[in-house]
């Protein structure tokens, strides 16, 4: 028999873990306190003692995604000596954090976090400064994959936000109400690779003007 669950042994992380699979499954303003107590066998007091609020919930909820993907992007390796193996490990970085479900909650809260009147302008300003790091290390990983006269073809921000917009895109297809969500971010392979050949394509039928014109 389990042994019921207390304050001492529901962690923080828990917690955490229950309140992203109620915004995933209902939404986050069908999220509540109760909801979310419910789902991780605890009572709202437990919440209480770990948070104090609700809203201080969602925000630590927040600060662990963006802190999950900060420390993806600061150990992230761009390997490879051609285009198309530093495009293929760009990508992988790309998918690690955004093709996961627990993305479509994040987002959730990024807009909340930003629109809702009744949050602190303490709160808005940091989740601002998180957004800045993640775009200028996102931005940075770009610039090692398309380095040299490539950058002219196909420039950093553009590369970025056609990975991350297929990325993004089909785990928002994912998460359509009555559709099964994929198991990994392994699905959609197809869509990627599509879209790799294609940007390996890109730069491959432009480089030799390049060099032409270099001459």
């Amino acid at each position: 028999m389990t042994a019921p669950t207390t304050a001492a042994t529901a962690t923080p992380a828990r917690l955490i873990d229950a309140t992203i699979d109620c915004i995933l499954e209902e939404g986050l303003y069908r999220a509540s306190s109760n909801r979310i107590a419910k789902r991780a066998g605890v009572t709202w007091g437990v919440i209480q003692h770990h948070f104090g609020t609700r809203e201080a919930l969602l925000l630590a909820t927040f600060q662990a995604g963006m802190r999950e993907l900060i420390d993806t992007l600061e150990s992230a390796v761009i390997a490879g000596v051609t285009f198309e193996e530093r495009l293929e490990s760009f990508a992988d970085v790309i998918w690690r954090f955004y093709r996961q479900p627990r993305f479509v909650a994040y987002e959730q809260l990024t807009l909340n976090l930003l629109r809702d009147p009744t949050v602190d302008a303490a709160t808005v300003r940091l989740v601002r400064r998180q957004q800045t790091k993640i775009g200028a290390l996102l931005t940075e990983l770009a610039a090692r994959v398309v380095d040299g006269d490539i950058a002219e073809v196909l420039p950093p921000a553009a590369l970025l936000q056609i990975l991350r917009g297929l990325a993004i895109g089909l785990v928002l297809a994912d998460a359509v109400p009555g559709r099964r969500r994929s198991a990994s971010p392994d699905s959609g392979t197809t869509e990627r690779q599509v879209l790799l050949d294609a940007l390996a394509a890109l730069v491959r039928s432009t480089r030799n003007p390049l060099h032409e014109r270099q001459r």
